[in-house]
């Protein structure tokens, strides 16, 4: 799909691939700094790097990519949140936490969250290191593949993945190389610690990781997806690392699988917005409570009060609350499904 509209150089979205890192690639093949390459297309008025463009990308970009790539605009779209709309949120605003979406916190082209994850080995044996919009999402938090944990930082100098940084500002840098290394210390990314995932329950992790994979596949071919199982799932997170809400839940799900009980920052902090490591450990406990033997689990936790009952619908939309309705309706034999 070739016309006199296509940049000189125009590489193929990588499986999987988000949108900025496609954007970078482009940049760079076709000889140009990121913020260059934005200038010449876009203009000064339109900037692209005070926004995250992987939540909310502007039409005149997806349009500008798709036609100056010959990628066809539906393909452009789901390498965005696009492609979890109706799937694990309902609709995909502007501004404001999204659920299960990592956010950047940008400050003057800065990131000041740990919003950008990847998987050493994934990168370390692409022959283009890119970065794909999964591990944008907070769940995201091991590689089904390489059975290790993503990173959410340089291991070397601790700060926020920021690949579209890489060349910002570095007025002698021609070849800025690719993804792989870190904007500010320059460390390859490939060189963190593969750390292997404890998977202390079974039927949990597994459907964990059936999830991640069907995300790496974008929803294809993954049969009857079951959301309302994601929206408890969310709001067992929220509750374990509340103060307020649900404060003895965490201790109380440690004590029945027999897992350490950590010591969470207590905050009024998104779920999203914490690190990596906290994220996954309270996953973990999340994805035990809200497996297929949920209702037996949270009657129970309610029961003993360790969960007020009032906080599983919590801030839910209604169709939300509905669906987890339904999901309650439905016998025990019917609610695992294939993941989470």
């Amino acid at each position: 799909m070739l016309s006199g509209t296509v940049w000189p150089a125009h590489p193929r979205p990588l499986p999987g691939e988000a949108l900025s890192s496609w954007f970078i690639r482009c940049a760079h093949a076709n000889g140009m700094k990121a913020q260059t390459f934005a200038v010449r297309n876009f203009g000064h008025q339109r900037q692209l790097w005070n926004r995250d463009i992987d939540r909310f990308a502007p039409d005149w970009l997806l349009q500008t990519m798709s036609e100056h790539t010959g990628t066809p605009l539906a393909q452009v779209k789901k390498m965005t949140a696009l492609l979890f709309e109706g799937r694990l949120f309902q609709t995909k605003n502007p501004s404001g936490q999204l659920r299960w979406w990592l956010p950047l916190n940008m400050y003057h082209r800065t990131y000041r969250n740990f919003g950008i994850q990847y998987c050493p080995q994934c990168l370390a044996e692409d022959a283009i290191p890119y970065f794909r919009l999964g591990w944008r999402l907070a769940f995201y938090t091991f590689c089904p593949k390489h059975q290790i944990m993503l990173h959410d930082r340089c291991h070397h100098c601790q700060l926020p993945v920021a690949f579209h940084r890489v060349e910002l500002g570095k007025a002698n840098l021609f070849d800025a190389g690719d993804l792989n290394h870190c904007w500010s210390c320059n460390s390859l990314l490939s060189d963190a610690p593969k750390v292997s995932v404890n998977k202390w329950h079974k039927r949990p992790f597994t459907q964990w990781e059936t999830l991640l994979k069907i995300v790496d596949r974008q929803f294809r071919d993954c049969g009857p997806f079951n959301k309302a199982r994601l929206i408890l799932w969310h709001q067992m997170c929220r509750l374990i690392v509340s103060e307020n809400l649900a404060p003895d839940l965490q201790r109380y799900i440690c004590n029945v699988v027999k897992q350490p009980v950590l010591e969470l920052v207590k905050n009024r902090k998104a779920f999203e917005q914490r690190d990596i490591s906290d994220r996954h450990y309270v996953l973990g406990l999340a994805a035990w409570i809200s497996d297929a033997c949920a209702e037996r689990k949270l009657r129970t936790a309610i029961q003993k009060r360790k969960l007020p009952s009032n906080q599983v619908y919590r801030d839910l939309e209604r169709d939300e609350k509905i669906s987890l309705q339904l999901f309650w309706s439905l016998p025990a034999s019917k609610r695992g499904g294939k993941s989470l």
